[in-house]
């Protein structure tokens, strides 16, 4: 498939999810939690589209295994940086959060990937 096309599923797609994300999002209460839909699962959904296109459905899984990794990771991070935070302040228990975030992360892609 030559760049053009690609570039133009990419515009297409990436922006058809971004709206359905939002519309989405817009119907969610409490309104703190549109943001889960706002930009990450429509950019992972069009990412993996266009990957999928242009390299194979092979090259797909392995991107769709590092976004479940980096997921799992995120609510781990989350989960820890809610707690650090409020014991160290917010520049030290970002920073020791953030090991809450790549020991799982690493693990679950390692385990995915064996």
């Amino acid at each position: 498939m030559n760049e053009v096309a690609l570039l133009a599923i990419r515009v297409v797609a990436g922006g058809s999810l971004v709206v359905a994300f939002a519309i989405v999002s817009d119907m969610l209460k409490p309104k703190m939690f549109s943001g889960l839909f706002g930009a990450a699962p429509s950019v992972a959904t069009a990412s993996l589209l266009v990957s999928g296109l242009a390299m194979g459905a092979e090259k797909d899984a392995r991107y769709a295994t590092g976004m479940i990794a980096g997921a799992v990771g995120m609510v781990a991070y989350s989960a820890a940086a809610a707690l650090a935070v409020k014991q160290l302040g917010s520049v030290v228990g970002s920073a020791v959060a953030w090991v809450a975030w790549v020991v799982p992360a690493v693990a679950v892609y390692w385990l995915f990937l064996r």
